[in-house]
């Protein structure tokens, strides 16, 4: 199960930044790999903006070095 927060639109197609469960961390998918979407009832594990914030901290710690 992923929780999308984003999506990215490049010359190769479009990426989706999600929170995964089963790795417990932040992924990025390709929109053509996803098979068999389904909405969920759920709520998210943490808010879509906070989410958000905590991939691109990530993001900028691993550019960083």
């Amino acid at each position: 199960m992923i929780w999308p927060f984003a999506i990215g639109y490049f010359a190769q197609g479009r990426i989706l930044a999600a929170w995964c469960e089963q790795r417990q961390d932040f992924r990025h998918f390709r929109t053509e790999w996803v098979v068999d979407p389904m909405m969920m009832d759920q709520a998210y594990p943490r808010r879509r903006h906070v989410l958000f914030r905590e991939w691109r901290e990530k993001e900028l710690r691993l550019r960083q070095g």
